[in-house]
């Protein structure tokens, strides 16, 4: 599947949806630009953009992040479905409903990991190598992201729940 294939099937009807695959896209761009035009200054004019190692491990984390809510509202995770086909019809509700309590507390204990992690980076004043940015605001972004997707988990489980099986 290509990847203009692949966000054709990303239902984009919320608002939240087009702010937050804009930003993928702009983030992503920036990161070919940026590679692209590093690469090329340090082959041909034998100079990279200093920093460019370190904004790429900026954007990477805040591409990834944003576009965790909307693949999760639209189920497009990787499944592994071998076993599908051997579950009872009267089982699948039950599957659903595990996978989606998991994934809702994974994804808890993911954001309020990120959110402690920020404040130990913050306190202690951590920053980058060679641009020197503060590091804790990007983990707070990802625990912040992370919530978004727990919010979106928890509406998912909840209307599963009032489905009736």
């Amino acid at each position: 599947m290509t990847m203009k294939a692949s966000m054709k099937q990303i239902n984009s009807d919320s608002g939240l949806d087009r702010v937050l695959l804009g930003i993928a896209a702009v983030v992503m761009f920036m990161m070919m630009s940026l590679t692209f035009i590093d690469v090329l200054g340090r082959y041909l004019l034998r100079s990279p953009i200093p920093g460019a190692f370190e904004l790429i491990q900026f954007l990477m984390p805040f591409l990834i992040f944003t576009m965790l809510p909307v693949i999760s509202k639209e189920d497009g995770h990787i499944t592994v479905t071998v076993l599908d086909s051997f579950v009872p019809t009267y089982m699948q509700w039950a599957q659903k409903l595990f996978i989606q309590a998991g994934s809702m507390a994974a994804i808890a204990l993911v954001g309020w990991c990120l959110w402690h992690q920020g404040q130990s980076l913050n306190e202690g004043r951590y920053v980058s190598g060679y641009l020197e940015w503060p590091i804790g605001p990007v983990a707070y972004g990802m625990s912040l992201l992370c919530f978004a997707t727990f919010i979106i988990q928890s509406t998912k489980l909840w209307r599963h729940l009032r489905s009736n099986g």
